[in-house]
């Protein structure tokens, strides 16, 4: 499942009773937001941005939300 991917990668420490069922359930959409202080995205946004991906591989549609303060 994406939570037990996610746990073998160490990106994931806790998660909600029954969140892996429901991702198991059908396609998600799943999202991360940047609100960037620099003028670029860095290399701490690589680990959220790829668990956009593993989601994706997993079947969910990823939606990555950058906002511009």
């Amino acid at each position: 499942s994406l939570l037990d991917e996610y746990r073998e990668r160490d990106l994931l420490q806790d998660s909600t009773e029954g969140v892996s069922e429901h991702l198991l359930e059908e396609s998600r959409r799943i999202y991360i937001g940047f609100d960037p202080t620099a003028r670029s995205l860095h290399l701490g946004s690589l680990v959220p941005i790829m668990g956009l991906v593993h989601a994706q591989r997993a079947g969910h549609t990823p939606i990555a939300l950058i906002g511009g303060g």
